[in-house]
């Protein structure tokens, strides 16, 4: 049995939107058709793609969609391709379940699957704030409920078969993206039987392994997605499973991400740049350890294609992103913000209701005068 292993797609994000806003979708997509025809040469017997292959679940961006449908037919034409839902998953994907498609499956929800070589074990992302109001610690009682099905799936273990746990979840110790919704309920490695010849994880975007037995990885996102990936290991696993498993590396194409520091923006820091610019294709930060300036941050923005944002460190340490009096946002938007980062799922929701209520309050107002 032989799989490709891959997650964290992203598909349809847009990086640096409050300094230089660049579509990462065509050099996703060039990483993903790479691993599509890696698949075909490994003549691979099973894909499985684990969590957040799309960026958005609200506003989806119809081209996003689209490389995503055309990517796993192709997927699905080389092997059995399994699609599991991750915290950033548009829910509209349930819908493909209704087209019949050959070898391509969307998983949703905990379940179990047994192929002629495999039984596949299955923990998509579940929404611990569904539990809200219905107990007091909604995340211990998220992690009691994972770990029951975890529990419950060591029943289904086939000796002669290759058994396979899939989770899209975050695991003590392990350390989330700047540009992934956090997860609040984290599981332990040890809460994976060891009967399980894989763990096929997604949701870190660094590529790692988790525990020796049974044999479990992270296999990490195929693009650094932001500053904080910069030092990341990118790609997808290859999986082989026979007598023993055996895991080998694959490093998709992508673009570098790189910050380069500086102490201030003298004359000969700024010709530094320059030069340290002149041979570099990537993206690129820049981190001034001084105080802030608006107009070193628009001329340097506007000046190199390469950089995408430019920040300042106080001697306190703080780091601060300059942004320009232009993009001052209003009491809606500061409070969209606030609750895309608290509450993701609630978010259209959530910001409609105050929307609402403000509406309200100002035709009160009015009426008094």
């Amino acid at each position: 049995m032989k799989i490709l292993h891959t997650s964290d797609w992203h598909l349809g994000l847009q990086s640096w939107i409050g300094s230089k806003a660049i579509d990462r979708l065509e050099e996703t997509e060039r990483a993903i058709h790479f691993l599509v025809d890696l698949a075909e040469k490994e003549k691979v017997d099973l894909v499985i793609v684990a969590g957040d292959a799309l960026h958005n679940r609200v506003n989806l961006r119809i081209e996003a969609l689209n490389v995503l449908s055309e990517t796993v037919a192709k997927f699905a034409s080389i092997a059995p391709t399994f699609v599991v839902f991750g915290n950033h998953d548009w829910q509209g994907l349930n819908h493909w379940k209704t087209f019949n498609l050959k070898n391509l499956y969307i998983v949703e929800r905990p379940d179990t699957v047994e192929l002629q070589e495999a039984v596949l074990f299955f923990l998509p992302y579940v929404d611990y704030q569904r539990l809200l109001g219905t107990t007091r610690d909604p995340i211990a009682a998220m992690r009691d409920f994972l770990d029951s099905y975890l529990a419950d799936f060591k029943r289904y273990v086939k000796p002669d078969k290759a058994n396979v746990l899939v989770a899209h979840a975050m695991l003590e110790g392990c350390f989330e993206s700047e540009r992934e919704n956090n997860i609040q309920y984290q599981l332990k490695s040890n809460s994976f039987p060891t009967d399980f010849d894989y763990v096929a994880l997604g949701h870190v975007h660094n590529q790692m392994q988790i525990s020796q037995q049974p044999v479990g990885w992270y296999c990490g996102s195929p693009i650094a997605l932001d500053f904080g990936e910069e030092k990341d290991i990118k790609g997808a696993l290859l999986v082989e499973i026979s007598q023993r498993t055996i895991v080998k590396a694959v490093r998709t194409p992508h673009a570098t991400l790189k910050t380069f520091e500086y102490e201030d923006y003298s004359l000969s820091n700024l010709n530094r740049i320059e030069s340290d610019l002149e041979n570099f294709s990537g993206y690129a930060r820049i981190l001034f350890k001084c105080s802030p300036s608006n107009e070193v941050r628009k001329h340097l923005l506007e000046r190199y294609e390469s950089v995408v944002k430019v920040e300042f460190e106080t001697v306190w340490g703080q780091q601060e992103s300059i942004s320009a009096p232009s993009e001052r946002k209003t009491l809606i938007e500061m409070y969209r913000d606030y609750v895309k980062q608290k509450y993701p799922d609630f978010e259209d929701e959530m910001v409609k209701i105050v929307e609402e209520i403000l509406k309200e309050v100002e035709q009160a107002e009015a009426t008094q005068d």
